[in-house]
């Protein structure tokens, strides 16, 4: 029985961490890696997939929170408004998170003159570029991905349970009669 048990974990294990993976490459598939700190903790939260416990096995799949967002977009406040349950009102994205961003994408400008012959430095143009961009993304919101519903949905979920029911039915059978 304990063979039994233990190979199921071990179908089980195999089969989610294929799911954490494709997880990790949806998001790579999408272009959404700017600095690879969402694929990375998609990753590390998900270090204990699968627990044995009274009842049986518990699959759990940790996301970053923001995972939602990243999947199904943001709604702007001026512009496409109606793509996501999830809508920009008065706050702009802040302006650090879009400083991160410019850093990990290699937006660094150099400083210059103004038209008027005044040099300005380039933390004064970084953060007049990193507002646009905030600007923009409130105003337009950001695009669905899609990345977690095209690798977590209720026709995989099946496929899984039907896959399971195959391997498993009399190892399942089984444990209710022994119980």
């Amino acid at each position: 029985m304990n063979e039994l048990r233990d190979k199921l974990y071990d179908s089980l294990l195999d089969y989610w961490q294929k799911i954490v993976d494709d997880l990790v490459q949806s998001l790579y598939d999408v272009g959404r890696v700017a600095s690879g700190a969402t694929a990375q903790s998609i990753g590390d939260l998900n270090t204990n997939l699968i627990n044995i416990t009274a009842q049986g096995f518990r699959v759990t799949i940790a996301m970053p929170p923001y995972y939602e967002f990243i999947d199904e977009g943001v709604s702007g406040a001026k512009r496409n408004t109606g793509i996501s349950r999830f809508k920009y009102k008065d706050k702009i994205p802040p302006i650090s998170a879009i400083r991160r961003f410019m850093l990990n994408r290699g937006i660094n400008p150099t400083p210059k003159n103004t038209k008027s012959g005044k040099r300005r430095d380039a933390e004064d143009i970084r953060n007049s570029i990193a507002y646009a961009i905030a600007y923009k993304i409130w105003s337009d919101g950001l695009q669905p991905t899609n990345f977690y519903s095209k690798v977590i949905n209720d026709p995989k979920l099946q496929e899984f349970e039907r896959r399971l029911l195959e391997q498993y039915s009399d190892f399942i059978l089984d444990i209710i009669r022994i119980e």
